[in-house]
């Protein structure tokens, strides 16, 4: 192999395709890569030239102890290094005083499948992935982010697509060449795979997908088509785009993951009728946040958050879903137990339980009161702020915040630092309700009270007064355990409930929280009760775990069996025996069912067999915020909440 030869090939094919893949402007590392997917092979050439880096960074590196290294080089001559079992590969000589090349030959051999739930690692014939972090190459993370370029080939006739915008490219004799630029990459990332490229343009930024062909054929276009309007509609919104590429790759792993230039979607996912419409905009938006703007790892993960709340949660609103999005958020937060609780600028990662709260429901929460109290325009004009001054730049909550305090002229600190650093949350409730008539009209007299355990959250609450010409909204700042709220209405009222449409985040009141699945999920202490030839290992496929038997009738339990023998334990101890007497109306079907029993921090799976409980327990991964899961039509499952009073007050005859 002559890598020399072919680059200088690749030379003549470089264009310029925007700021993002200048070469002109690039200056910085090269990384030459070459994987032999059958053969689960890696080698690559990390070069720079010193005179363009500061050559202090140059003297440490993060390397994966089982890579190994061929050469360490300056300008051809041998450098003395040392390796580490912790993954850092060091130069025993100093290099600020320097000059020429410095070159690190390496190669490895890495799993050929996938390990672990988000796979780590890998290449082999179905497909490989090299993710961020995973020091799968020299990496300087003290002189993060910094331009580069990789020149990634393939063999076998795999593709590839690597961080950054793809500037150049060659397919000959199942070779594929490729050449990726980043202005300011932090970590790399690299997929490859039995693909079929097909690629459009969108304005100035080309869209490819890369699935194999029976995907490509029944969801290429789809994909590509969303694709560009979600970098369109987010360009208007945010900023240009900061690539000139973007790629949607498919994974052997059921993932859904974002790296500068693309995102990879698992074969699996990609067939889902809702990912094109929901979480594909999701992936693209962080190329904004995440991957545009970096996310400081000392300070906290402010992204998904961010992310959530302007496409997941946009999408919901145009749909005309948002109130039902923000109720489910706030029942799931219902439904996890105070020892997992935790603030926002706790999350760093994770999309799944407790930290999924924290980082996605807790996060898109704190940006939508933001923008009640701001307006949609000036949370915008802060967000293109944020993203002009730190892209490509690692961003902390103080730059956050700092962004939107110049669009809006307030002081916002207050308010982000009770938000992030607080965990728990406040529980409001409407007492001593008077309804007084006067002369030019009514008057609403409350006590509304926060219960909470320290000190008071500051809060903007919307009360919401029901009159005889339609809803009126009153917002109320509060800032004390308790106040007196006089509310005066032109039309008489009839009833009254403090945040009825869930815009705060807060815990709910017995009135609106109905029991849901979710309980057992969100619950690290959940034990299980086998009733029958039941076996704990069948909820693992929605837990993910086994849970240990249960010793006693306390705390949160899983009781796992038949209808008669489940039935029977719940009678036992006083406890409905089925779905249909929690909720006489409620058709239940036979077959295979899951349901949370009212107060109880009981959920029942129950079927005739192990293989009928295990295809519930796995439909859970998905439908846990519901209160049940019963047979419905086909193969689509009846799903529902228990029925609660909720929060409106009626106010009595005039005092």
């Amino acid at each position: 192999m002559s890598w020399r030869r072919w680059l200088c090939g690749l030379v003549c094919l470089l264009a310029s395709v925007g700021a993002a893949a200048d070469a002109d402007h690039l200056s910085g590392p090269e990384l030459e890569l070459v994987l032999w997917p059958e053969q689960a092979r890696l080698e690559g050439r990390f070069q720079v030239e010193l005179q363009q880096v500061d050559a202090a960074t140059l003297e440490r590196f993060r390397l994966d102890p089982g890579i190994a290294v061929d050469k360490v080089e300056l300008d051809g001559e041998a450098l003395a290094y040392t390796r580490s079992d912790d993954g850092w590969l060091e130069l025993e000589r100093a290099l600020e005083a320097a000059r020429g090349t410095l070159v690190i030959r390496y190669g490895a051999r890495i799993p050929d499948a996938p390990r672990g739930p988000r796979g780590g690692g890998y290449l082999g014939t179905d497909g490989g992935f090299l993710p961020p972090g995973a020091d799968w190459y020299p990496r300087r993370p003290a002189a993060e982010p910094h331009p580069f370029r990789v020149h990634l080939e393939v063999m076998d006739g795999h593709l590839g697509v690597a961080s950054g915008s793809r500037v150049a490219e060659q397919h000959e004799n199942g070779r594929y060449r490729a050449t990726f630029e980043h202005p300011g990459g932090r970590a790399l990332a690299v997929a490859t795979g039995p693909w079929e490229p097909v690629t459009q343009a969108a304005g100035e930024v080309e869209i490819r997908t890369l699935f194999p062909a029976g995907l490509e054929v029944a969801f290429g276009e789809l994909y590509r088509e969303q694709a560009a309007a979600y970098i369109e509609r987010f360009s208007d919104e945010l900023g240009a785009y900061p690539f000139a590429t973007f790629t949607i790759a498919a994974s052997p792993q059921p993932v859904g993951l974002a790296f500068s230039g693309f995102t990879l979607l698992g074969t699996q996912v990609i067939p889902l009728p809702f990912i094109p419409y929901t979480s594909l905009g999701h992936e693209v938006l962080h190329s904004w946040w995440g991957t545009g703007v970096y996310v400081d790892p000392a300070g906290g993960n402010w992204s998904e958050g961010l992310t959530t709340f302007l496409a997941d949660y946009q999408f919901k609103r145009e749909a005309g879903e948002a109130r039902a999005e923000r109720g489910q958020w706030l029942r799931d937060y219902a439904a996890l137990p105070p020892t997992e609780d935790r603030p926002h600028a706790a999350f760093r990662g994770g999309n799944a339980g407790a930290a999924r709260i924290a980082g996605y429901h807790r996060g898109a929460m704190l940006w939508l009161m933001l923008e009640d109290w701001i307006g949609r325009e000036a949370l915008l004009a802060g967000a293109r702020r944020l993203f002009a001054q730190w892209r490509f730049r690692e961003a902390d909550w103080d730059a956050v915040i700092t962004a939107f305090e110049r669009e809006t002229d307030q002081d916002l600190r207050p308010f982000f630092e009770q938000w992030t650093g607080r965990s728990g949350a406040p529980l409001l409730e409407l007492a001593q309700l008077q309804r007084e008539a006067g002369e030019a009209g009514w008057r609403v007299r409350a006590e509304l009270h926060q219960r909470v355990p320290g000190e008071p959250w500051m809060l903007r609450v919307p009360l919401e007064v029901e009159t005889e010409a339609g809803r009126e909204t009153h917002w109320v700042e509060l800032d004390q355990a308790r106040r007196e709220v006089i509310v005066e209405t032109a039309v008489r009222p009839l009833a009254v409930a403090v945040d009825p449409d869930w815009r705060l985040f807060r815990h709910l009141t017995a009135g609106e929280s109905p029991d849901i699945l979710r309980q057992a999920a969100l619950d690290p202490r959940v034990r299980l009760v086998t009733l029958g030839d039941a076996r704990a290992e069948e909820v693992a496929a929605w837990l993910g775990r086994v849970p240990d038997a249960a010793d006693s009738d306390q705390g949160t339990r899983i009781v796992l069996g038949d209808h008669t023998a489940t039935s029977r334990w719940l009678r036992e101890r006083g406890l409905p025996a089925d779905p249909g007497v929690v909720e006489p109306d409620l058709e239940v079907a036979s077959g295979p069912r899951a349901w949370a029993v009212p107060g109880a921090a009981v959920v029942v799976i129950s079927g005739t067999d192990a293989e009928a409980r295990r295809e519930v327990a796995a439909a859970l991964r998905h439908r846990s915020h519901y209160s049940y899961l019963l047979p419905g039509q086909g193969d689509a499952p009846k799903t529902g909440l228990w029925p609660v009073p909720g929060v409106w007050q009626e106010l009595n005859d005039d005092e």
